[in-house]
């Protein structure tokens, strides 16, 4: 066997006795140039909570080396994931979230445990359901495109979800 999630999409040919689908196996296609002649989709989604809510200022930056600040006063809020958990720093000031199905951009550089998301005059709270990746309340969120912000390709947003993010195994729908 030899055709990886491309091969078997493109080059029939390569399929030999046995494939090995790889990222088509979470319903996500290798690349954006690969033709589409299976129909899959994606069947894994990463959230997380709301931890914590802070009125934030005027001029008044977020998160380390203050690389965002909001123009006008505006609501903040603390989910606890960031690059420890395999949520890329790269994703700072670029990558947006769902919370009550709603997208807001996440604000600040992403720090080893936590990100900050900017609801502006939106609620949150404590508790309420973050979506990093996947569909939630009719919005969702790509792993292509997380990807394509963190500037990197799907199969590095896949394999470095570390293992301190717990796993739930859902019975199909």
């Amino acid at each position: 066997h030899i055709a990886n999630s491309g091969g078997i999409l493109q080059l029939p040919e390569s399929h030999l006795d046995m494939v090995r689908p790889g990222i088509l196996l979470f319903g996500v296609y290798p690349s954006a140039e690969v033709a589409r002649t299976v129909l899959v989709r994606p069947v894994l989604s990463w959230k997380s909570q709301v931890v914590y809510f802070k009125v934030v200022q005027p001029g008044h930056p977020v998160s380390y080396g203050s690389t965002w600040q909001s123009d006008t006063q505006t609501r903040v809020v603390t989910i606890p994931v960031g690059y420890g958990d395999g949520y890329f720093r790269a994703l700072s000031n670029r990558a947006e979230v769902i919370i009550r199905g709603k997208r807001y951009p996440v604000v600040g550089r992403v720090c080893m445990d936590q990100t900050m998301v900017n609801i502006g005059w939106e609620t949150a709270y404590n508790g309420d359901v973050v979506t990093l990746l996947g569909e939630a309340d009719g919005a969702a969120i790509s792993c292509e495109e997380l990807a394509e912000w963190a500037g990197t390709v799907p199969y590095e947003i896949l394999t470095n979800i570390n293992t301190r993010v717990p796993r739930v195994y859902l019975p199909p729908a």
